[in-house]
């Protein structure tokens, strides 16, 4: 945490889904959902890796996986209906998120990053109003590479008219840690979407939102 004391932090960047948003296993949800439609199993591995990617990396692993006999969009398509229930149902906020949202909107830009593309996330701002609640939205149309790559956040910091080590970048997933890594940010994992042990290459992991307002408490005493 030391290193941290001597930044001057002035932006909190969140990753959307299994951060923000309890949806983590909605999407699992309606994927699986599809994939037994067509008799595609994936393996631990491949749900592990799909955790923080594009609903085009998605499809690619589906097509690589599998002899699928279906027109890509016409997949997609039933897929997107198929989350789109499901979020309508069931999608609400990550416990904790509400009641520090007020305390960081005071102190810090806020910005959301994510892999889902603008279509969703417009589906997802009708349920929650999610886009008041941030300064900056990056999704997916946003950029030509993706997280694990540094770009969505990189753009996010340009956008933002900030620098790497001015940024605390919020994550649950391989992806979107290497990318706050490699954007070359302080990037803090919450528990919860995949075990412990894959967050590990994280500059520190946190089990709630709770554990992330104490932190940044400490950072302003210093």
């Amino acid at each position: 945490m030391n290193k941290l004391f001597n930044q001057n932090i002035k932006a909190i960047l969140f990753d959307m889904d299994g951060v923000v948003i309890d949806s983590e296993k909605l999407y699992y949800q309606s994927e699986k959902k599809l994939l037994s439609q067509y008799d595609v199993v994936f393996d631990d591995s491949d749900w592990l890796n799909i955790r923080g990617c594009t609903e085009k990396q998605f499809y690619n692993l589906v097509y690589s996986k599998s002899n699928i006999n279906i027109p890509r969009n016409i997949l997609i398509s039933q897929g997107r209906k198929i989350i789109k229930k499901i979020l309508t149902k069931k999608l609400q906020y990550m416990n904790g998120f509400s009641e520090i949202y007020s305390i960081f909107k005071q102190k810090y830009k806020l910005a959301l990053v994510t892999s889902t593309g603008p279509k969703l996330v417009n589906h997802i701002d009708k349920l929650l109003s999610i886009r008041k609640k941030f300064d900056l939205i990056i999704t997916a149309s946003d950029t030509n590479l993706h997280k694990p790559n540094p770009d969505p956040y990189l753009i996010a910091m340009n956008r933002l008219n900030l620098k790497s080590n001015e940024c605390i970048i919020i994550e649950d997933s391989i992806h979107g840690i290497k990318a706050g890594k490699a954007a070359g940010s302080y990037v803090i994992a919450i528990e919860g979407s995949i075990e412990k042990f894959f967050l590990m290459d994280a500059d520190y992991i946190i089990t709630s939102f709770y554990d992330l307002k104490n932190i940044l408490t400490d950072i302003n005493k210093h």
